[in-house]
């Protein structure tokens, strides 16, 4: 066998032992089932200050770090509350009464925040064109989340073409006994967030942010941020993982 030959050989032997030795993905086991058996991850917002409550404003989730369990909900909220409140930084601020994640079709079954974990009184609210590059806001909550899932993550990124599902409320939604699934398509992935094309018809994406976007396996891989023309904005993961290394949480 001449050398060039047996190189090629060598790499393609190569190439199927690792193939034959890389992890199968586990998929979550409610994954295959019908949307109403799946288990309780999409969540909405109560958020209350000194003057203010909001009720059912977007959406949040909770994260298994392999840790520790998080909430999740999205930083360009912080729109809202500069707005209608003066808010002027990414900070909940001395006026904040309470915030709690509940299923919007069970609203007895809730966590509450700590803290935000994330606040950052010199971080400037800025627009949604800034904002979706870094729009994660993390959330220490009461250990006490019995019957809310918290959703595994994923780490590799969204690729091209990839199916993903958005799973949450909207605030023109009619039915409420379930959160809608609406199925995307990446169309490109830009690293700290990612444009979709949306696949379900007929969804109304009114007050939808913050919903939780996962693989067909069933992990977390973006949340859903905005939209740009026809395109959805997903934050991504990857966003998220930098808030783990800059806060110091552990995670697998």
């Amino acid at each position: 066998m001449r050398e060039g030959t047996k190189l090629i050989a060598i790499a393609l032997l190569s190439l199927t032992l690792g193939c034959k030795n890389e992890t199968p993905i586990k998929k979550e086991t409610w994954i295959e089932k019908p949307l109403s058996q799946w288990p309780t991850f999409a969540l909405t917002n109560e958020i209350s200050f000194k003057d203010t409550t909001y009720k059912d404003l977007a959406n949040s989730f909770l994260i298994n770090t392999g840790y520790d369990t998080l909430g999740i909900s999205c930083k360009h909220l912080f729109m809202v509350f500069e707005y209608q409140i003066g808010f002027t930084s990414v900070d909940l601020g001395k006026n904040f009464n309470y915030w709690k994640l509940y299923p919007k079709n069970d609203t007895e079954k809730y966590v509450s925040v700590k803290r935000l974990i994330n606040a950052n009184s010199q971080e400037k609210i800025g627009q949604f064109n800034t904002l979706k590059v870094r729009d994660w806001i993390l959330f220490e909550i009461d250990k006490n989340h019995v019957g809310l899932y918290p959703l595994k993550i994923r780490y590799t990124p969204v690729k091209a073409h990839e199916v993903v599902y958005a799973v949450g409320w909207g605030t023109k939604q009619k039915d409420n006994s379930m959160p809608a699934l609406i199925k995307l398509q990446c169309y490109m992935n830009l690293g700290d967030y990612f444009y979709t094309r949306t696949l379900t018809k007929n969804i109304q994406f009114n007050g939808r942010s913050g919903s939780p976007v996962i693989d067909k396996n069933g992990y977390l891989v973006g949340i859903t941020s905005g939209a740009e023309g026809k395109m959805g904005v997903m934050g991504s993961v990857t966003y998220l993982k930098k808030m783990f290394e800059k806060y110091n949480i552990k995670y697998q």
